[in-house]
């Protein structure tokens, strides 16, 4: 009957409105929830009844229902808010969440109000934690997959791999005045021929090579003047410096090598009748050079000994006794050898050469094992090419080299020395002393102020984060533009492994299929006082005061406590050095190497190979930035850099990257989602990206509560990616997203709702009096 059909239709208006009214009021009940997206709920008539009328067929509606209920995802504006984890995105797209209580249970929001829970988690208000990618410090990009955002609270000990000291070195400081005194006497009466004095020596330069030097004067007793003097370098006859017919008593001459400059001197030579004549110079023994005696070559398979006599640098005379054994078919009896040494002798092969020097000398003494003085030195398998050996004079730092290329085999002579020009034994040194030389760790102040013209000093880390100050010292040259460098630590800091070893000074080597090993127990004393040096070197300026090359810079072998060449005289880095570490670093920059944990580097005691390749990969390896880098066999200079101004000395600018140990602080967000750490000790560490999600369909997303949603069917599956990307948003710290309903427009709507009821209701108040009507026709 028509009249119900009224009563029913008016039914599902009041039904459909009441839903209506429902969606207005959770949308103004939500009016200040963060990033809460307001419903829209739209309706459609039910399908229309057909009946008959005069025109013929037609539809009447049988009622309202609702149409569509979706979310408007318009973007909301934006609360600022003073916690730097409250973030909001400015675009499209949701943060992820995962309940860590059930694996596979992923929510997505646009609410961000986030705080780092107890155990360092990036979590929403129920616990759900905020999905991310992890960032790699050293590459700033994000590594491996999305995963829970976790915040270390605190951050680790980072070693120093790196040191940037940028300096200005005074021009105008004076060159170091290197001078060789020589003394003497020539006596030459007037009218008689003139007569010549010599004398020769070795000078060590700065790369510790003893470069032999011969001095020639001739005197003219009837001019009183030196008919001529010579300055010969002796192993190629080059003269250095000459003159003729002159009263001059003093020459300057360049070091073939390293092209340091020397004043000789001999104004102190006499001209007295009576007194011995010759010409020497000062200084200790340096250099001893062996020789065949009367030319007759000694037996192979035998050991021969010489007694010799040098000085220390006291004057004092030394007694040593050297053995040499030229193996040719006959290896000597491991017995031939002093006990101390016989377990650390090599396989010994033919065509080598075996040596051993003592302290004094034992008397009656025909073989290594039956001395009872110091050894100095020893080494096995030494190459008929390579024959040379040092030492040092026990307990004291006076190094002696020990040279027999002249040594012949195959006869049965003896040996015997090759004697300076002034009849001695050896020769004597005379040594450019340079930073390195000055150092005595075993001094409170290890370096005088006196010795260098100027310091630096800065605090690097070791991996356990322990501070230790390096200092740079300068100081000038004898050479033009020429400054040299000393980089070292406290020697109570340093604990590389020759500080501790007894023997420190151990080589072993192999060439080809033959184990060459060398060993120096009297370097003891020279390791000691060397403790804390770390690195020397020279740079050469240009005349517009930047570097334009390092040369002849060594490091310190943190195994054997000896100076190893990485950049030789041209400039060029090593590219074999002794110690095995890389010479320059990835940046391009000197590396030196320091150890204050302590590593053990050899046998001494045993350890496995995997725990002495993990020792040596342990050492701390430092990069030295001057503000120039090597790249492409050249120095180049960096934007800020080391300069040689005539202005003070002073530093510009120097930095380290190690940090110590320190706790969160802190935390900010940028734009990108990136979550950066700052510590307590200084660090600023990227630690995340916030992952954002987007869908096809977002409106179609299934409502989870607590502002959260889940993938459906109709959103489609979740587009990831970072923050600014691929239509994502940006994020914005600091803010909360407000919800996007529109106040105004909801009561508008709550008054066309609310007149909607109002009719409905009228609709069945009217029917109902119809019905009322048709049931009393009965009466």
């Amino acid at each position: 009957m028509g009249l119900t059909d009224a009563l029913f239709a008016s039914t599902s208006g009041l039904r459909s409105l009441g839903h209506g009214m429902s969606v207005v009021g959770d949308n103004v009940a939500n009016l200040n929830t963060s990033a809460f997206k307001g419903a829209r709920i739209t309706f459609s008539d039910v399908m229309a009844q057909r009946i008959n009328t005069s025109s013929g067929s037609g539809q009447m509606g049988r009622g309202a229902s609702i149409n569509a209920l979706y979310p408007m995802m318009q973007q909301g504006s934006f609360e600022s808010t003073a916690s730097p984890t409250d973030l909001a995105i400015a675009g499209n797209g949701f943060f992820i969440l995962k309940d860590p209580k059930s694996a596979g249970n992923t929510f997505y929001t646009r609410d961000g109000q986030f705080l780092v829970e107890k155990q360092g988690y990036l979590v929403n208000p129920a616990g759900l934690r905020v999905q991310g990618w992890q960032i790699d410090e050293v590459s700033g990009d994000i590594t491996g997959a999305l995963q829970d955002i976790q915040i270390q609270r605190s951050s680790p000990p980072v070693q120093t791999s790196k040191i940037d000291v940028i300096t200005n070195l005074d021009a105008r400081e004076e060159l170091e005045n290197i001078e060789i005194p020589l003394e003497g006497n020539v006596y030459v009466a007037s009218g008689d021929p003139p007569e010549t004095i010599t004398t020769n020596f070795v000078v060590r330069d700065i790369n510790g090579q003893d470069i032999p030097i011969k001095v020639e004067l001739t005197w003219n007793g009837t001019t009183q003047k030196w008919d001529s003097y010579q300055i010969i370098y002796e192993t190629t006859g080059e003269v250095l410096a000459s003159g003729a017919d002159t009263t001059a008593t003093k020459a300057t001459i360049e070091l073939p090598l390293t092209k340091e400059k020397i004043l000789i001197n001999w104004s102190n030579v006499t001209h007295e009748d009576g007194l011995q004549e010759g010409l020497n110079v000062p200084g200790p023994a340096g250099l001893i050079k062996l020789d065949n005696d009367n030319n007759t070559p000694i037996p192979e398979n035998t050991w021969k000994s010489i007694d010799v006599t040098v000085k220390d640098i006291n004057g004092n005379d030394v007694s040593l006794r050297i053995y040499l054994y030229f193996q040719n078919g006959t290896p000597p009896n491991n017995t031939d050898f002093p006990a101390e040494i016989r377990d650390k002798l090599p396989e010994l092969a033919d065509g080598r050469w075996h040596y051993l020097v003592f302290q004094p000398p034992t008397t009656g003494a025909t073989l290594p094992a039956d001395e009872n003085g110091t050894l100095l030195s020893w080494g096995a398998n030494i190459s008929d090419i390579k024959r040379n050996a040092s030492f040092f004079l026990d307990g004291t730092t006076q190094k002696i080299d020990l040279n027999w290329d002249n040594v012949d085999t195959g006869g049965a002579g003896n040996l015997a020395t090759i004697q300076s020009e002034s009849g001695e034994d050896f020769f004597r040194l005379q040594q450019i002393n340079t930073l390195y030389d000055q150092w005595d760790a075993r001094k409170d102040t290890p370096l005088a102020s006196t010795d260098y013209t100027y310091r630096t000093t800065l605090t690097i880390y070791d991996s356990l984060g322990t501070p230790h100050e390096v200092t740079i010292y300068y100081d000038r040259t004898s050479r033009d533009n020429v400054y040299e460098f000393l980089v070292a630590c406290n020697p109570d800091e340093d604990q590389r492994d020759f500080t501790f070893d007894s023997v420190p000074m151990q080589w072993t080597t192999t060439e080809g299929s033959v184990t060459v090993k060398r060993e120096i127990p009297s370097g003891n004393t020279l390791t000691q006082v060397k403790k804390g040096v770390l690195m020397y070197g020279r740079v050469e300026f240009d005349n517009q005061g930047n570097i334009k090359n390092f040369y002849d810079t060594y490091r310190v072998d943190p195994n054997t406590g000896d100076i190893v060449q990485i950049v030789n005289d041209s400039g060029n880095p090593v590219s074999d050095t002794i110690d095995g570490f890389d010479v320059i670093g990835s940046h391009g920059y000197p590396i030196v190497t320091a150890d204050f944990l302590g590593l053990n580097l050899d046998q001494d005691p045993p350890q496995t190979d995997e725990t002495l390749a993990a020792a040596y990969n342990d050492i701390q390896k430092i990069e030295l930035n001057f503000g120039y880098y090597y790249k492409d066999g050249a120095w180049r200079s960096e934007s800020v850099r080391t300069t040689q101004y005539a202005t003070s000395n002073s530093t510009i600018f120097y930095d380290q990257d190690g940090y110590g140990p320190g706790y969160l602080e802190s935390i900010s967000v940028d734009t990108e989602g990136v979550l950066t750490g700052h510590y307590s000790n200084g660090r600023v560490i990227p630690l995340w990206m916030v992952g954002l999600a987007n869908f096809n369909a977002p409106e179609m997303l299934d409502k989870a509560g607590g502002n959260l949603y889940r993938e459906t069917t109709h959103s489609g599956p979740p587009v990831t990616g970072k923050p600014g990307t691929n239509g994502l948003g940006s994020i914005a710290p600091n803010s909360l997203e407000q919800s996007n309903v529109d106040l105004g427009e909801q009561f508008v709507k709550m008054i066309t709702i609310q007149r909607g009821f109002q009719a409905d209701a009228r609709t069945i108040t009217v029917t109902d009096a119809m019905l009322e009507e048709l049931i009393n026709l009965k009466r």
